[in-house]
């Protein structure tokens, strides 16, 4: 009779439930809205599409940096990147210029077992390190030599680790997939539903190879292979009798690594994937096409558990919206440094409903966008141009020009709407305090960074960037 009783409640009840939602925050690395469930096809993403069936799958969904370090500085601490500064690679030494409270910070202080696997990359480390009761996988695993399966097994120790301890859980997934290497097939033997034929490039991109089309083959790979990874969580959690309590957000921390997509200002950069799924107080099976971005996340995190924030957070909460409380983002605001000084180039964006504004205030070659020719092997007569040069300002329909290749910044018509954006954009710049609304300020860090180029500073122990005083003094 013991025995099935137990086996009875194994069955039938939660691992455990404290009354407070669990947190279950997943992020892909490097794809654009390549899921099944936003109309790609040639996927196989069972996983997430059950995600966007049971919750809320967001189409404009936005992330303020389209690389990796300071898009994840956003959604860890509810900030843009110019109020904390964090504004390039943590493997470059780019970091904040104080201590924030992030995600982790706030969920351990109030009593949440708190679990992260995956690569932290943002500085400092601490401000994320100190406040992880299960930490594991930290490596970027880029050649994707780690197993999804142990993804799943490191995630299920949290979930079984919360429920010994009576708390709930705030567990951070990120995944490698799908940053480069493309590794079409891992040694692990996933994925098991597997492309095999090259695939024309996206419309986007406006170049093309026989390189590049096995390098997409490779890439919508990845993302069977996340899908298969993120499966064995939320199975896991089924068998645990978790789920129903968990508040699962999944997100890509910004778009492919393709050229005018990863670190541009392009849609195909900081537009991205992103689902929130908790059918006990958010719409099952809604399509949102307000406007909403990654700094949003914690702001909705922190609301829905009952944490309150240690300083005011520009992002809306996502239930708010879902419930029509409030409209989404008027205008989404984006930004890029091109992430470290052999990346440089510096683009300010902001886009409206339907009009999106791209300032690139100086007028050398786009690194970062030569780099993404150099990455997909593509030869000189595949680089678009205005792409590697991009004039002083660039103004798009997106409705009529959704892949971003009429500049109107010169039509008459348009006038009024670029004197709008542009307005906006330095009314922004004032809210947040981003020291770079001063020119002078804008050409100190220029300056830096081009003299960094040829600046071994990431063997200097203790080095610290100079711009960071920028922000220390405008904040």
């Amino acid at each position: 009779m013991r025995l099935l009783l137990i086996f009875v409640l194994s069955v039938f009840c939660p691992l455990f439930s404290s009354g407070k939602p669990n947190i279950l925050f997943i992020v892909s690395e490097d794809n654009s809205e390549h899921i099944g469930c936003y109309g790609e096809k040639r996927v196989h993403t069972p996983a997430l599409d059950s995600l966007a069936q049971t919750g809320v799958r967001y189409t404009r969904a936005y992330v303020p940096y389209s690389v990796c370090s300071p898009s994840r500085a956003v959604f860890l601490t509810g900030l843009y990147t110019r109020q904390t500064g964090h504004i390039g690679l943590a493997t470059h030494k780019f970091s904040m210029f104080k201590d924030f409270k992030t995600m982790p910070a706030y969920f351990k202080a109030a009593g949440y077992y708190t679990g992260f696997l995956g690569k932290t990359h943002i500085n400092p480390e601490r401000l994320v390190e100190d406040h992880i009761d299960h930490r594991a996988l930290k490596g970027a695993n880029f050649s994707k030599t780690t197993s999804i399966r142990t993804y799943a097994k490191e995630a299920k120790i949290v979930m079984q680790n919360a429920a010994k301890e009576k708390k709930p859980f705030c567990l951070i997934i990120n995944y490698a997939d799908a940053h480069r290497k493309f590794v079409g097939k891992s040694k692990n033997g996933y994925p098991t539903t597997l492309l095999k034929n090259p695939i024309a490039p996206f419309p986007w991109i406006g170049s093309d190879s026989p390189h590049l089309r096995e390098e997409i083959k490779n890439y919508l790979n990845c993302i069977n292979r996340l899908d298969e990874g993120i499966g064995m969580v939320l199975d896991d959690m089924d068998k645990l009798r978790v789920r129903e309590n968990t508040l699962i957000i999944y997100i890509a921390d910004h778009g492919a690594d393709f050229p005018r997509a990863k670190g541009s200002a392009y849609e195909s950069g900081v537009r991205i994937p992103m689902i929130v799924n908790y059918p006990k107080t958010f719409s099952q099976g809604k399509v949102e096409n307000q406007l909403v971005s990654t700094i949003d996340i914690l702001p909705t995190m922190l609301d829905l558990c009952g944490i309150k924030s240690t300083q005011a957070l520009p992002g809306n909460n996502l239930q708010s919206l879902d419930q029509g409380e409030i409209r989404g983002h008027k205008y989404i605001h984006t930004f890029t440094t091109g992430s470290a000084p052999n990346l440089q180039y510096l683009q300010f964006s902001i886009r409206d409903d339907q009009f999106k504004l791209i300032y690139n205030p100086y007028r050398h070659k786009n690194f970062l966008a030569a780099s993404r020719y150099t990455n997909s092997k593509l030869t000189e007569d595949q680089h678009v141009k205005s792409f590697l040069f991009p004039v002083e300002y660039e103004l798009f329909d997106l409705e009529k020009d959704p892949y971003e290749w009429t500049n109107l910044a010169k039509s008459e018509e348009h006038h009024s709407k670029m004197k709008e954006l542009l307005a906006a954009m330095k009314d922004f710049q004032r809210k947040i305090k981003d020291p770079f609304l001063d020119r002078k300020n804008l050409d100190l860090f220029q300056a830096e960074q081009m003299r960094h180029r040829t600046i071994n500073y990431r063997k200097k122990d203790g080095f610290r960037w100079p711009h960071l005083d920028l922000f220390k003094k405008a904040n």
